[in-house]
């Protein structure tokens, strides 16, 4: 299978979970890492039922802040692996695309649309993979460096905490055990985010694709006129052809809907719930030594966590604003030199452009800017407030 538009750092993350078709250790690989996520998750779920202390909300939330995370990278994976026979025809769509853009005899223009659009998708998903990556490096590193600091002011080896918080059943403070569970927290966390930064590069890369199809459409419309020296029934035929491409492209259009639609609900239900979170944790911590530590992994998670919404709504308003302007390349076209006849076909584009392709979320939103910016607005209005006792006004801490 040859998908061009997918970058190698996509396809690998892909293949490291077992989700690429094609592969003979597919189904080990799957149950391999998400019994590791299973495990994760189940500890960090007792640590928040065992310290479950409403005098150390910051520490509470911070715990819960990141299982929230982590839970929501565990149900993606689920539901891309039960529409994986969708992403398989995504795919195999792809690669008939690529294919009719290299057979011979077609306009090189049309390819070079596809590459500029498949080199644009691989440097967004390079850059998307390597943000999330370091954030949750700088995320593990900065809770490191604030136990490392706690453990210097009172030298007790049992008051060392792991990055991520977890309730194990044996003892965690001595080395070189607790050095062990430090890397192999970091490594796990760094695999997560990479795996959610690959789902939202696929998005990106999916999209670009389709938008490279529909450029293609719309400059092969530009082209449709009337020739007295070619037949009527050649020019009807390729009329024809420009409806079966398009068709194709809402076929694709659908299929990413299906595979993205309940991703792109459970991430927008868990924004909010997390973006109160971290005002919860700087609330917690503006009393407290290390406030500037505390801010700095608040920051970090909070920008990965808007990017990944806005990537999502980006995506949905981009398909759209781009499936509106079919419209206007059939109705721009050399129409008025052509038959009666042949006008009527192009009325079936025109009027099915009128409906956009768009994304959804669980079938109940568009996906689109406007949808993002009403996430942010109900985010910060649920957000803690904080109340000045010179004025009594309250202001929100977000």
């Amino acid at each position: 299978m040859c998908a061009t538009s997918i970058s190698t750092s996509v396809e690998i993350g892909l293949r490291f979970v077992g989700i690429w078709p094609g592969l003979s250790y597919g189904n080990f690989s799957w149950f391999a890492y998400m019994t590791s996520l299973v495990v994760a998750l189940y500890f960090q779920y007792v640590y928040i039922f065992e310290h479950f202390d409403i005098d150390n909300i910051s520490n509470l939330i911070d715990a819960f802040s990141i299982t929230l995370a982590y839970s929501l990278g565990f149900l993606k994976l689920i539901s891309l692996w039960s529409n994986r026979r969708t992403f398989y025809d995504i795919l195999l769509a792809m690669d008939r695309d690529w294919s009719d853009a290299s057979t011979v005899g077609r306009d090189r223009s049309l390819l070079c649309i596809m590459r500029d659009n498949a080199s644009l998708s691989r440097r967004c998903s390079n850059m998307l993979i390597s943000i999330n990556a370091t954030a949750a490096m700088c995320y593990a590193i900065t809770g490191l460096v604030r136990q490392s600091g706690d453990f210097k002011e009172d030298l007790n080896v049992s008051s060392r905490e792991l990055p991520i918080k977890m309730e194990f059943p044996f003892k965690v403070d001595a080395s070189p055990l607790f050095e062990l569970l430090v890397v192999g927290q970091c490594l796990h966390e760094v695999s997560i985010a990479a795996l959610v930064a690959t789902m939202n590069s696929l998005i990106v890369t999916l999209v670009l694709h389709v938008s490279g199809q529909i450029d293609i459409l719309r400059q092969e419309l530009s082209m449709i006129h009337y020739d007295a020296s070619r037949p009527r029934e050649s020019i009807v035929g390729g009329i024809r052809l420009l409806i079966v491409r398009h068709q194709r492209i809402i076929t694709l259009s659908d299929n990413i809907d299906v595979l993205y639609s309940n991703i792109a609900l459970m991430q927008f239900m868990s924004n909010t719930v997390v973006i109160c979170c971290i005002g919860l944790t700087i609330i917690g911590s503006l009393a407290k030594v290390g406030l500037s530590m505390v801010l700095m992994k608040t920051v970090i998670f909070y920008i990965a966590v808007t990017l990944e919404a806005f990537i999502f709504c980006f995506a949905g308003e981009y398909l759209s604003a781009k499936s509106k302007s079919i419209g206007d390349a059939a109705y721009e076209s050399l129409w008025y030199k052509m038959t009666p006849a042949e006008c009527r076909v192009l009325l079936f584009v025109i009027l099915r452009s009128q409906k956009r392709l768009t994304i959804t979320a669980g079938n109940v939103v568009d996906l689109s800017l406007e949808g993002f910016t009403s996430v942010r607005i109900l985010s910060y209005d649920y957000a803690p407030y904080r109340h000045d006792k010179q004025t009594g006004l309250r202001e929100n801490v977000c």
